[in-house]
């Protein structure tokens, strides 16, 4: 079997990248060399890509947590100096695992740091093989890098319109869609089905006590665009499906897709997606592609890090974990709706093969 190699072109100790084909997709593996020492970083210190992370989330409330993470390594790749292939993907790689060191949940962040390690690695071998490959600097082409990085990134951010086209046409005249949480997707797909004429159909909106003020922002954001709502506890869930029978469809939206088509979500997901199956509800997620993980839970206890949700004490109140999530497989999935269409939960195992090659981690 033939082996392409990409060398070190600063003079010192050649170091490779192994390029493998297997069942006609292609495999890259790291050969990260003993002799090779990372150095030691502080945590979170002023201007790492931790503070990029968050300070990236902090002025723009509409970007996801992928793209952010997307985003966060394309100014390290601006700002941190490197010369060979090796040393780029080295410290990309590096600063992956320190950004999702930094985070309980890092699911999201895996999802997009995983799709752009891997976008990283295609663009370094496409000028070897291209007309710009022998004699153009390592500068020449992290400069294209960036480039592509950015386009890359922008086109992550314009999904969310995409998935409102997809997805707004479930919303037929005198619908009852039930939703909660924050999903910027569920909106776009709501406000988008309200240009059609709004009042037309109907939101009911799970109010989350614990988070008052952001739930007051999202149902005031709907009335804005005309939708009438209807705020309930999640404790009347069930009544309002199963004994009203008020709700025509759930739409809820993502943190990440599991690649069996299941969700990391809100905690409060999956029962929802319990009782909307018991009462023949269709479910129905909105999510944007970036979002897939290369991840296969089980159960609630295999997502993959821990949330003290149990909290047992006689002493004051129990402590809650911030922004927990729980995991809804997808056989109470109906439909994923996507920038790329509408689609059964199996669609993520086939765009994920078909990006990586292979699902190993």
């Amino acid at each position: 079997m033939a082996t392409d190699t990409a060398a070190a072109a600063d003079g010192a100790s050649t170091t490779t990248l192994p390029l493998r084909r297997h069942h006609n997709q292609t495999e890259f593996e790291y050969v990260i060399l003993p002799s090779v020492l990372l150095p030691t970083y502080q945590p979170n210190p002023p201007g790492s890509i931790v503070s990029t992370y968050r300070n990236l989330l902090a002025q723009d409330p509409d970007l996801t947590k992928p793209v952010a993470a997307i985003e966060s390594l394309i100014e390290l790749l601006n700002s941190v100096p490197s010369t060979t292939v090796f040393e780029t993907l080295d410290t990309v790689k590096a600063h992956c695992d320190r950004l999702k060191a930094s985070v309980e949940n890092p699911v999201p962040l895996t999802a997009g740091t995983d799709l752009f390690l891997q976008y990283l690695v295609a663009s370094l071998k496409a000028p070897q093989n291209g007309s710009s490959g022998a004699g153009t600097s390592f500068d020449a082409v992290r400069q294209h890098l960036l480039r592509n990085g950015r386009l890359f990134a922008a086109r992550a951010v314009a999904a969310r319109a995409g998935v409102a086209e997809a997805g707004f046409r479930f919303i037929t005249e005198g619908k009852a869609v039930l939703t909660h949480g924050n999903s910027r997707s569920v909106l776009a797909v709501l406000e988008r089905a309200a240009r059609n004429g709004p009042g037309k159909f109907r939101v009911i909106y799970v109010r989350d006590s614990a988070r008052a003020e952001e739930s007051d922002a999202v149902v005031g954001q709907l009335r804005g665009k005309g939708i009438p709502v209807a705020e309930i506890p999640g404790a009347a869930v069930g009544h309002a499906m199963g004994l009203l029978r008020q709700v025509d469809m759930v739409l809820v939206g993502a943190e990440a897709v599991a690649q069996n088509g299941g969700i990391i979500s809100r905690i409060g997901t999956f029962q929802i997606a319990q009782l909307a199956s018991r009462a023949h509800v269709p479910f129905y997620v909105a999510a944007e592609t970036h979002k897939f993980a290369r991840k296969f839970p089980l159960d609630q206890r295999d997502i993959g890090f821990e949330q003290h949700v149990l909290d047992f004490t006689t002493e004051g109140p129990s402590k809650q974990p911030v922004d927990a999530v729980d995991y809804t497989p997808p056989e109470l999935i109906s439909n994923l709706i996507t920038e790329n269409g509408v689609h059964l939960p199996s669609y993520v195992f086939e765009q994920l093969l078909e990006i990586y090659g292979s699902l190993n981690s």
